[in-house]
């Protein structure tokens, strides 16, 4: 009768084991979703201009970039903190000029629905520690 038991206990482990499977999801990687060619209407206080953006991710596991031309037409690769759907561009600085001494600040956030992403953001104009223009931008990308 022991011998019974133990080969019970021993059968009931083993199935127990053996039915236990790895349940790990497969990898998604949420970048993938903002990642491509878009075209952008870029309303801004000064303007409207219509470019084309390339928004790849970056080598950090939550950020994007959005690529040559950038943001404002900037020429300056801005990244953002991808939060699902949404994303946040924090406070980032790029030196435009030394003397005068020039850096554009852009800051913003964005959400993604479908094909399109939104984004509003700001660009402060810094010259000497003085900010001597400040635009505001509402951009509208579609994904090509």
């Amino acid at each position: 009768m022991k011998k019974m038991y133990y080969l019970v206990a021993l059968v009931s482990v083993s199935v127990f084991l053996i039915s236990c499977d790895d349940d790990d999801a497969p990898y998604y990687d949420v970048r993938d979703e903002y990642a491509g060619r878009y075209g952008v209407d870029d309303y801004c206080d000064i303007g409207v201009s219509d470019y084309v953006l390339d928004i790849y991710k970056s080598d950090y596991d939550d950020e994007i970039v959005f690529g040559f031309p950038g943001l404002f037409e900037s020429g300056m690769d801005v990244y953002a903190i991808v939060t699902g759907m949404k994303i946040i561009i924090p406070i980032q600085q790029f030196h435009v000029s030394t003397f005068p001494d020039i850096f554009y600040e852009f800051s913003g956030s964005g959400s993604l629905e479908d094909s399109v992403l939104t984004v509003e953001y700001q660009v402060l104009t810094v010259q000497n520690g003085l900010i001597t223009d400040d635009v505001d931008c509402s951009a509208k990308m579609i994904r090509e």
